[in-house]
Formats: structure tokens, C-alpha cells, sequence
């Protein structure tokens, strides 16, 4: 516990920090792409929300039931933020000593010992002699890349959403409410998994296979799963009827 817990504070920093810089790039990058590129704005919105669209047949099916958005907000994220945290667990399944316990069809795939060459392009890997450290490596590294790409996405919503509604001022005030709350939390949900990514950063350098899928599950046992988990839920319950009904009349108000 003693070393699990400054490790998830800093991975909770480090995925926050992330999602700012790449929120700033994001902006910088759509604002560019009108104004020289002369791209229309209404083509990057529609590709930097993609993404979003997957979740508008879920709203649409709980309105059609009576389910309030923002009941149906905090479910789709839940279960986002949750099976992020699951990676934490599913990391075992690269435990080459382990590859002849169930699922063995899972982790006959997860264990392969054919180098996977893109993965050398990643920070680090190059680093990494053990395949099995690697592929571990790269899967723990997982929330830190999705942060990233959620921060560049919503940058380039906000930056190209000015140009079409003609005001930076509402773009960004649709975003801040709810995203003040679920930014944090969904990067705390993923501070559970890239908290061993950044253990693992500095032991596959240093320690065998064995030793660091050992150290992997102690890590993972001192790790206050429940409280996090009820933590995000409770936090994304309100991150939910912010952005379904306090944004939206920020929104109409301006």
C-alpha cells in the first residue's frame, strides 16, 4: 500500500496533465486546419465527435423508455471508466508462467511470442528486451493513450464549434461544466491501470518476467478497488445530470 498509493496519485496527475496538453493541441490544430488548412469546420467537428455518436442510440433507447439522459450518461460512462480499472486485471493474462490456466485461449493469444514490431515505435519499448514485458507494458499504457485521444478530440470540437456557432466563449462553456467533474474522474478510473504502468516502467528494465508479473499482483492487491469504484460511479452520477440538464441551460442561456 505504502508504494500503491503515491503511484495512483501520480498517475492520477500525470493522466490529468495529459488530457490538458492534449485539449490545447486539440484547440491549436482545429483552429489551424480552418484557418489555413481551409478545412470546413463542420468536417472535423463531425470526426472529432465521432466517437459520441456511439452513444446517442443509448440516450435515444432510455428517452423512448422514460430513462432520464442523464441516468443514461452516467451509465455509458460507468461502464467505460469501469472496464478501464478491469485492464489492471487482465494484465495477468500476459504471464507467460501461467499461459496453461483458463482462459488458456485468451492467453495463448496474449502471451505470443512473435515480436509485435509497431509496439517498438511506443515511448520505452524499444527499451524492453522480454516480449511478455512488452505487450504488458503497451497494455498498461492504454488510459494514458486514451486520454490523449479524448483531450485532442475535445479540443478540436471546442476550436471548430466556434467557427460554427460563431462563439469560443459557448463552445468552451460546453464542455466545462460536466468536464470538470468527469475529467478527473474518468482519469482517476484509468490511474488504477496506468499506476502499474508506471511501476512496470521501472522494473522491466531491472527485474525477470517473473518477478515483475509478482510485483504486477501485489500492486494490484494493495490496490483500493472498491473505494475507487465507488468513488468514480458516485462522481460520473453527477458528471451525468450536469451535462444533461445544468449545461444544457447554461447553453440556452447564453
Amino acid at each position: 500500500m505504502k508504494i500503491t498509493q503515491p503511484l495512483l496519485f501520480v498517475a492520477w496527475k500525470k493522466l490529468i496533465g495529459a488530457y490538458v496538453l492534449a485539449l490545447v493541441i486539440g484547440l491549436v490544430a482545429g483552429t489551424l486546419l480552418v484557418k489555413i488548412g481551409h478545412i470546413k469546420p463542420e468536417s472535423i467537428y463531425e470526426l472529432s465527435t465521432k466517437r459520441l455518436s456511439y452513444a446517442l442510440p443509448v440516450l435515444d433507447m432510455g428517452a423512448r423508455h422514460g430513462i432520464d439522459n442523464g441516468i443514461s450518461l452516467f451509465v455509458w460512462n460507468s461502464i467505460g471508466a469501469l472496464f478501464t480499472m478491469s485492464f489492471i486485471y487482465t494484465a495477468a493474462l500476459f504471464d507467460p508462467d501461467h499461459i496453461g490456466l483458463p482462459p488458456r485461449f485468451l492467453r495463448k493469444i496474449f502471451c505470443g511470442k512473435t515480436r509485435m514490431k509497431i509496439l517498438c515505435y511506443l515511448p520505452g519499448c524499444t527499451e524492453i528486451e522480454e516480449e511478455p514485458l512488452r505487450r504488458l507494458y503497451v497494455w498498461l499504457m492504454i488510459p494514458l493513450l486514451g486520454i490523449i485521444l479524448l483531450g485532442i478530440e475535445s479540443g478540436l470540437s471546442v476550436s471548430t464549434a466556434a467557427f460554427i456557432f460563431g462563439s469560443f466563449y459557448s463552445s468552451i462553456i460546453a464542455l466545462l461544466p460536466h468536464g470538470l467533474i468527469e475529467i478527473p474522474t474518468l482519469s482517476l478510473a484509468g490511474a488504477v491501470t496506468y499506476s502499474a504502468h508506471l511501476m512496470v516502467n521501472k522494473q522491466v528494465r531491472i527485474n525477470t518476467t517473473r518477478t515483475v508479473f509478482q510485483q504486477m499482483e501485489m500492486h494490484r492487491n494493495a490496490m483500493p478497488i472498491i473505494k475507487i469504484a465507488l468513488l468514480v460511479i458516485g462522481c460520473l452520477c453527477l458528471a451525468g445530470w450536469v451535462e444533461a440538464h445544468f449545461t444544457q441551460r447554461i447553453v440556452d442561456s447564453l
